[in-house]
């Protein structure tokens, strides 16, 4: 997890976007460059002569070059027997129009030659847990619909234009996909096709754009295809707007032995159209997962997709369904039998009260560490620290406390905070030696802060098990919070360290430090 991009993405009130390019493809299904494909399937093709001579007629137009492919494999594939069982599965399709044949054998190869890279299995892992709203890809492989199975996808310009998209858990394959050959974006032709209605394309990506942070992966800086694109959603933007698509658009360059690193860069576009963006640099895309995946939705993709569907088709009908469907969400299986109720009215009145009863010790320490949950204190402390108190010692909740200004300046509860707390939850009194840890790591202490003068000398000498046990022995002069505040969204990000006593001690400590005392 790197906390400078999740601090970024926090900026925004939505979850990103995905837009991906074939380095994805590459990377994970070990398939070849556009030009290498084309010269696999020459080799295939049964065309006479040689690639380089078909590949010297388009100077490096790819496009054309698949074109000029086009032409010569069309008559061998309708009459030559090597092509004889695809020419009977497919030739109905291939009859709508010159380039199909082509179209098809590609697609054949591409799903006959994908495979999984065995060796990126963790990357692919976490890729798989990430949290978006959804994805824009070029690619033409099956990749991404494996991996995000939940999410419903669209192929072609086509379907994302005239279906009723809503913008949460979509994929947009707007080149097209190999299990539709037809839709595949490969010739001049059809890229021709494709910018002839980039306008229209351009306005429906347009609202994505505008309200999410973007992140391209997969893509060089100087793809053409991807500049086109985008250029034609900025042509939809005033000059005076373009400042604000700066922070939502940020592209993902993968540099061999290059740690991780974010910046404020730039895009050329057509008619030297300077464009900013957010630049990260990486050798690996661990930690952009990692970090995505720590991202929140408290619905899961396919019930939050039915709910926005219900309530667009609630405003078009203004018909409401006769079925109410009560339940904890968590325990829903089959979004196809659930039923909304829709409700308008005064929501700190009708929900709150319920809905500050069930938050737990991780959402209180998520908000500590994230600023993420937006909690009222007076809720809070009025009805959820006295149910989760109970038997829970390690609780943060200093910060709501002080919103509350419920506390002196040394942190103790003042005149007003004895009268709102008593008799409903204990304050601790042994305040902060009561978040150190056990006895045989504070004998330690003298040689901690004898050879440890900060956090980070700590966590580079320790694992973080170890160094969740050590940092409270430092003087706390020499606890930079911000320090601690990274290192703990890091432990937050691990499984097994966030359910740790030491985890929330320190997290405890962290709350007092940064609240408790002024």
């Amino acid at each position: 997890m790197n906390s400078e991009f999740y601090d970024h993405l926090k900026e925004f009130n939505t979850n990103p976007y995905l837009f991906v390019g074939s380095g994805l493809s590459r990377r994970y299904l070990n398939l070849p460059t556009w030009e290498s494909l084309l010269s696999d399937f020459f080799t295939l093709s049964k065309i006479e002569g040689d690639f380089e001579y078909y590949k010297s007629k388009s100077n490096g137009n790819l496009p054309l070059l698949a074109s000029s492919l086009s032409d010569e494999f069309h008559e061998i594939w309708w009459k030559n027997t090597h092509f004889k069982e695809n020419r009977n599965r497919f030739k109905t399709l291939a009859s709508a129009g010159k380039a199909l044949p082509i179209k098809i054998e590609i697609a054949n190869h591409i799903n006959t030659i994908q495979t999984i890279s065995t060796s990126l299995k963790q990357e692919i892992d976490i890729l798989g847990k990430i949290v978006i709203d959804g994805i824009i890809t070029t690619n033409w492989d099956d990749f991404l619909e494996n991996t995000f199975n939940d999410f419903k996808v669209f192929v072609g310009q086509q379907e994302l234009l005239f279906s009723e998209a809503i913008s949460i858990g979509e994929i947009y394959k707007i080149h097209g996909c190999i299990k539709k050959p037809e839709s595949l974006i490969l010739t001049e032709e059809d890229y021709k096709g494709f910018n002839d209605k980039n306008a229209y394309l351009a306005a429906k990506l347009l609202t994505i754009f505008v309200e999410h942070p973007i992140v391209f992966l997969g893509y060089s800086l100087s793809d053409k295809n991807i500049l086109q694109i985008i250029d034609s959603i900025v042509k939809c933007v005033e000059p005076q707007n373009l400042e604000k698509l700066k922070d939502r658009l940020i592209f993902v360059e993968w540099k061999p032995q290059t740690d991780f690193e974010i910046k404020d860069s730039s895009i050329m576009l057509p008619e030297n159209k300077v464009l900013p963006i957010k630049l990260i640099r990486t050798d690996s895309f661990l930690p952009i997962f990692e970090t995505l995946s720590i991202l929140k939705r408290q619905i899961p993709v396919k019930i939050l997709r039915k709910l926005k569907h219900s309530v667009v088709e609630f405003v078009k009908s203004n018909q409401p369904r006769n079925q109410v469907y009560v339940a904890d969400i968590d325990s829903l299986t089959d979004e196809s039998n659930i039923e909304y109720a829709i409700g308008v009215g005064i929501a700190t009145k009708m929900l709150s009260t319920q809905g500050y009863k069930a938050i737990d010790t991780l959402d209180i320490i998520e908000d500590i560490l994230n600023d993420s949950k937006k909690f009222d204190s007076e809720q809070l402390i009025e009805n959820t620290l006295p149910q989760i108190a109970k038997g829970n010692s390690f609780i943060p909740y200093y910060k709501y406390l002080r919103k509350c200004k419920l506390l002196t300046k040394a942190g103790t509860l003042n005149s007003q905070g004895i009268n709102k707390c008593n008799g409903k939850f204990l304050i601790r009194t042994n305040v902060p030696s009561c978040f150190l840890p056990p006895d045989n790591y504070r004998k330690k202490q003298p040689e901690i802060r004898r050879n440890h003068k900060d956090i980070n000398s700590i966590t580079r000498t320790y694992d973080k098990a170890h160094s969740l046990n050590y940092i409270p022995l430092l003087d706390f002069k020499n606890i930079d919070l911000p320090q601690l505040l990274k290192f703990l969204r890091e432990c937050l990000s691990a499984e097994p360290l966030k359910k740790q006593t030491a985890f929330r001690k320190l997290v405890c400590l962290y709350d007092y430090l940064k609240y408790g005392i002024e």
